[in-house]
């Protein structure tokens, strides 16, 4: 299955009219990918199956390596436990949703530092998670292009104390709509789409006036299924924009209706106040018409856009935080047993990091029919650090056996039991005495 560049030729011209009336939004079931994808888009049990049967048929103990994968699953969440726990404790204090009240509260100077501190932690979470971070030169460009609701938004970015979006899944959707061009007929488009999309941000106290928002706390939001000019629409703080078409609906029959009544008045004067007063009404009438013709349009459109982001909502604030950590270890589990996997089957003398990155991409790529990045530097990182892997000074790596990768697991989980046992070996007597009293 080949990527669609989302300004490629072959993609249908999209219609932005305001007269445009959207039915519905689907994803194909194999749908294309406009941009080469960068997490492994497998579910966890899945993929651990397929890396299971992969070593049955090499030959080498299924059971085994089930252990060696349940070893390993469990030794990544320990290890992801503490830094896990230290973000989730660091953003209580800027959780809007947060009931439980926090004894030592922050002032306003320590907000904004533990808001930057989250941001870094949540920035790392989002690279573990295989997110990509738009820059504000993405953002521009989703500005400039109108919404597929047929509104430009314009977003006030002085606003924001800080501001993050994340994105990933990169698929080609399908939009039904009908426009008066076409008789109200069923046309079907394609859509750029981001299948995961969060938003972090943080507000400043000049933008929080008067509004639902607090500038002491850091909003997280994921939405699914958003369409790739559709990002301004999720900022707080964006207001509908008048295009040039939609102030000449304003405009022009208002100026068209004063140059009728100038015209007209050197006829009225003889036949009295009564006939120059209905005239004047009938004139009003005509621009009060068209002004409230176009916000019932607007006010239609933006209904539209509640009722599909209600749908497209997936959590807030501290849910998505724990969603973002528990993606963040599924991810880290697969690219090590990928990594381990390939390096054991396919290169058993060793491999580079960049052998290891193509043989890693194919099998991804004949697995789930679509491009995926790999990163392989990472995984070795992780397979290094749990001496799952071997380097030598040609910087070429050799996965160990099967049966040492569990030993080395092992280990690893004695070392850190033992490194929490160390924490307390000096504190068996207080807590003696406490449990005593």
């Amino acid at each position: 299955m080949n990527p669609v560049t989302p300004n490629s030729s072959s993609e249908p011209a999209e219609d932005r009219s305001i007269y445009t009336l959207i039915e519905t939004e689907t994803i194909p079931d194999h749908a294309d990918h406009w941009g080469k994808e960068h997490f492994i888009p497998v579910a966890q049990a899945d993929w651990r199956v397929l890396m299971t049967n992969l070593v049955s048929e090499a030959g080498l103990s299924h059971d085994r390596f089930e252990e060696f994968s349940a070893l390993l699953d469990t030794l990544i969440h320990m290890r992801s436990y503490h830094n896990n726990a230290k973000l989730s404790e660091n953003y209580s204090h800027l959780d809007p949703d947060c009931i439980n009240q926090r004894l030592n509260c922050l002032d306003s100077f320590s907000h904004d530092a533990c808001g930057k501190t989250v941001s870094k932690q949540l920035d790392q979470i989002m690279v573990r998670a295989n997110y990509q971070k738009l820059n504000r030169a993405d953002l521009i460009e989703a500005l400039k292009n109108a919404s597929e609701f047929g509104m430009q938004m314009d977003v006030n970015f002085s606003a924001f104390r800080r501001l993050a979006v994340y994105v990933r899944g990169n698929v080609v959707g399908k939009r039904v709509h009908r426009r008066p061009l076409n008789f109200y007929r069923r046309e079907e488009v394609d859509v750029p789409l981001y299948q995961r999309l969060v938003i972090s941000f943080q507000m400043t106290a000049e933008a929080c006036d008067g509004d639902d928002l607090h500038h002491e706390c850091l909003y997280i939001k994921s939405f699914k299924n958003i369409p790739k000019h559709d990002i301004d629409m999720l900022l707080p703080g964006t207001k509908v924009k008048m295009t040039l078409a939609d102030r000449s609906k304003i405009v022009l029959p208002t100026l068209s209706g004063l140059a009728i009544l100038i015209v007209r008045l050197f006829f009225v004067v003889s036949m009295g106040i009564y006939a120059f007063a209905s005239l004047m009404f009938t004139t009003t009438g005509y621009a009060a018409k068209s002004i409230f013709g176009y916000l019932r349009t607007k006010d239609k459109y933006q209904h539209h856009l509640t009722k599909n982001l209600y749908y497209q909502n997936l959590g807030n604030n501290a849910g998505v935080l724990q969603q973002l950590q528990n993606e963040a270890e599924i991810q880290d589990i697969q690219e090590c047993l990928l990594g381990y996997t390939m390096l054991l089957l396919k290169h058993p003398c060793g491999a580079t990091a960049r052998e290891l990155d193509l043989s890693a991409e194919t099998f991804i790529e004949e697995t789930v029919e679509f491009p995926v990045d790999f990163e392989a530097d990472d995984a070795l990182k992780k397979l290094v650090e749990l001496n799952l892997v071997n380097g030598d000074r040609t910087r070429r790596f050799v996965a160990v056996p099967l049966t040492d990768g569990i030993k080395q697991l092992q280990i690893c989980f004695r070392t850190l039991i033992n490194s929490y046992s160390q924490i307390f070996k000096d504190e068996p007597i207080a807590a003696q005495d406490s449990v005593t009293r």
